[in-house]
């Protein structure tokens, strides 16, 4: 077994000279074989070590068993020790399942103690029956491609980077080391009971499937496992590519939904969940239904139309572009939009809205972002704000009045956007919504006879749209 491990180590590039490397040992036969292997090649490979146990708290007695013993192994190895202890019950508390907790509280102390020790590498003892179990249990559970591939050999995460040099080597043949090395190794009875569902899976479902079906299939599922894993690179390496058609340059992350709608769905649905990671972080993980969701709505040329996603993300689709933004929450109570009053005449600054405003008596507008109003039609003082709910307009070049949020809904600016379009208003009417329409009650006529204001707007934003329909 020991070539078998070493086999592994080079074709997966686990581990190189000088490095430090946390062994991850609960005290049973996987983590136990680990240790000895490694520490048998460690003046091979020029490896440092380090013992690394976890108490969960969970099994009283034995639990402090368990840990006794890897510190004699450490003992008997000459190796460091580093023994993390969880108070009694602690996780049994804790939302979520105890199997999850338990796993998360782990790779927290085992991150804490690399950054003490310097230790860069983290050994795990998983094995060829655990791969085998945990595809089965992906594929009860509908994976796809990416579960199926199973538990990589080498992850990285950070500055860490976790191996497995044993994912190919069955329960079996470690089971007869630990007899031919006298490991005795401990056994935790939680792993005995049908409790927990993957516990069922390995005493009861594979059996069965063994006997009946398929002598071979734990062998058989993790070389599915490792298929489907060169596979899954493969279509990550087009999903980029794919990726990079979609993307609309210098807006994030956004996607042109006519050219995603487009792409071979096996593409599309991983380029959905690679620009989710890009905006969420790698831990987000969207399932079939959401991607569904993105990609029936990405087809959408007009309109507007929000998916809210798993992990706190949300696509906001817009015109024909996707764009990937975190969830923002929203206030329980939604305040009203600000207003900034306007200097009659002088100049004011709306660093908020991204414009400055400059108001005299008299003048010709002579540019799209000027407007004159006759003075004495003014129906309050001249202010500066976003809209709000009831706002509404008589545009010019139409009949009638129109509410602004519909006014921007026509003029196709995306609902996000919405809110920060500047309108000038005079007292709680719309004389302006900036870069879009004027309100026809209030302009003056050019008559310079006429008392009239000219308000000119100066944009320090890309808000405002410089042509000004009417």
């Amino acid at each position: 077994m020991l070539e078998q491990v070493r086999k592994a180590i080079e074709q997966y590039h686990m581990l190189a000279p000088g490095d430090r490397v946390i062994v991850s040992v609960s005290g049973g036969p996987d983590s136990v074989a680990l240790l000895h292997l490694l520490h048998r090649l460690s003046a091979e490979l020029g490896l440092s070590l380090h013992i690394f146990h976890m108490d969960h708290g969970l099994r009283g007695p034995e639990s402090a068993a368990d840990a006794a013993y890897v510190r004699s192994l450490a003992d008997q190895f000459g190796l460091p020790c580093t023994v993390a202890a969880l108070p009694p019950g602690a996780l049994k508390h804790q939302p979520g399942s105890l199997q999850a907790n338990a796993r998360t509280a782990r790779y927290a102390a085992l991150a804490d103690l690399a950054g003490k020790t310097g230790a860069t590498k983290i050994a795990l003892g998983h094995n060829r029956d655990d791969q085998a179990e945990t595809v089965l249990m992906r594929f009860l559970r509908g994976a796809g491609t990416r579960g199926l591939a199973g538990i990589p050999p080498v992850r990285t995460e950070g500055p860490l980077t976790y191996i497995r040099p044993l994912l190919s080597v069955p329960r079996i043949d470690i089971e007869s080391y630990c007899r031919q090395h006298e490991l005795f190794a401990r056994l935790d009875q939680s792993n005995l009971t049908s409790a927990y569902a993957r516990n069922r899976l390995r005493l009861e479902l594979l059996p069965h499937l063994a006997a009946t079906y398929n002598p071979a299939i734990r062998e058989n599922l993790a070389q599915l496992a490792a298929v489907m894993r060169d596979e899954d690179a493969f279509l990550d390496t087009l999903a980029e590519e794919s990726l990079q058609r979609c993307l609309v340059p210098g807006e994030g992350m956004a996607l042109l939904g006519s050219v995603l709608h487009n792409e071979p769905v096996a593409l599309a649905r991983r380029v959905v969940r690679l620009a989710a990671r890009r905006v969420a972080g790698p831990g987000c993980d969207l399932g079939l239904d959401p991607v569904t969701r993105v990609l029936e709505a990405a087809g959408r040329p007009e309109g507007s139309l929000q998916v809210s996603l798993p992990g706190g993300l949300s696509v906001h689709i817009e015109y024909g572009i996707c764009r990937f933004l975190p969830t923002v929450p929203s206030d329980q109570s939604p305040t009203e939009a600000p207003a900034w009053p306007v200097a009659v005449p002088g100049l004011t600054l709306v660093p908020a809205l991204g414009l400055e405003v400059t108001v005299q008596f008299q003048g010709t507008p002579k540019g799209p972002l000027e407007a004159a109003f006759v003075a004495a039609h003014l129906p309050g003082p001249l202010a500066i704000r976003g809209r709000r709910p009831g706002d509404r307009i008589w545009p010019t070049g139409m009949t009638g009045s129109k509410k602004v949020q519909d006014l921007l809904t026509d003029a196709k600016v995306p609902k996000r956007l919405r809110d920060q379009v500047p309108l000038l208003v005079a007292g709680d009417q719309v004389l302006w919504v900036i870069g879009h329409r004027l309100d026809r009650r209030f302009l003056a006529a050019p008559d310079p006879s006429h008392p009239a204001l000219l308000v000119r707007i100066n944009p320090l934003s890309e808000n405002i749209e410089t042509p000004c329909k009417g």
